[in-house]
């Protein structure tokens, strides 16, 4: 079975923060190319971290007041929720092998 990364919306985004467990959004936009490049790698982690991570994307440019209200300043940023905290954060363009390492630290 193929595992996917969820489309979610701020509305959304609010209710994924404060689940148990490990959330990894990718705050991102369409006009964005590293954002663009970095897709396959997040359908691909999906995968590899099924049942610990939940992989989830939000499309900041439609929804404006969700980049705003988590401080993004850069695209595409990674924000790694754990148990409905926040816990890190990335901002750029990473490699698979960098963020399969970065995930696996905060196991």
């Amino acid at each position: 079975m193929a595992y996917k990364v969820t489309d979610v919306t701020g509305m959304d985004f609010a209710d994924m923060t404060a689940q148990q467990g490990m959330t990894l959004f990718d705050l991102w936009s369409p006009d964005c190319a590293p954002c663009r490049a970095l897709a396959p790698i997040l359908d691909d982690l999906a995968n590899d971290f099924a049942g610990e991570v939940r992989i989830c994307k939000a499309d900041i440019a439609a929804d404006t007041g969700l980049g705003e209200r988590f401080a993004v300043r850069a695209l595409p940023t990674l924000a790694l929720y754990r148990d409905g905290a926040e816990v890190d954060r990335i901002i750029g363009f990473r490699s698979r092998a960098d963020l399969t390492s970065w995930l696996e630290r905060h196991l």
